[in-house]
């Protein structure tokens, strides 16, 4: 087929077959973004419903589990404090009556025990001169761990040859703050 139309004609019909062409290519890439705005806007409410949904169901089924289990956690703790003011440093009572005594005394005997808190405690001491009682009274009578010092016997060693010839009982209360 021979073509016999003129040359301008010839671009006139190019670029209108062009055109359609480009108007197609417009149109379809209008309903594809269209499409994807209305994908998003889906997934936008769905995503926000599910949201509102989970903090619903959070706040009522979750709060009042949360506060049970705060209880609980609340209760064991009071109950672990109760039990460690209770416990006794018995290593704190031995260095606090050892750090009383005077220079050149010894423990000879002392017994400690759970009971001993609130109620009179003996204690032995071996010492080298007769005059530590007075020494033994004022170093316990300026502790906050002791109270109540009462001197019960004091008696002197036999033997000249003893290291510690006289032996002081004494006694006391251990007041609860060494243990502590």
């Amino acid at each position: 087929m021979i073509n016999l139309l003129p040359d301008n004609t010839k671009q006139q019909i190019k670029a209108a077959r062009i055109n359609v062409m480009l108007f197609r290519y417009i149109i379809i890439l209008a309903i594809s973004a269209g499409f994807l705005a209305l994908a998003c806007l889906i997934t936008y409410l769905s995503i926000n419903n599910s949201f509102i949904f989970a903090k619903t169901a959070v706040t009522n089924t979750s709060a009042s589990k949360v506060q049970s289990d705060a209880a609980i956690i609340k209760t064991n703790l009071a109950n672990a404090k109760k039990i460690l003011d209770q416990q006794v440093s018995y290593s704190k009572i031995i260095s606090a009556i050892t750090n009383d005594l005077p220079a050149g005394s010894k423990i000879n005997s002392l017994s400690i025990n759970d009971g001993s808190f609130g109620t009179t405690t003996t204690l032995s001491v071996q010492a080298t001169k007769s005059d530590f009682e007075t020494s033994l009274k004022t170093s316990f009578g300026k502790t906050t761990y002791f109270s109540n010092y009462k001197l019960d016997s004091k008696t002197a060693s036999q033997d000249p040859k003893s290291k510690y010839p006289f032996t002081y009982n004494i006694s006391f209360t251990i007041n609860r703050v060494v243990a502590v």
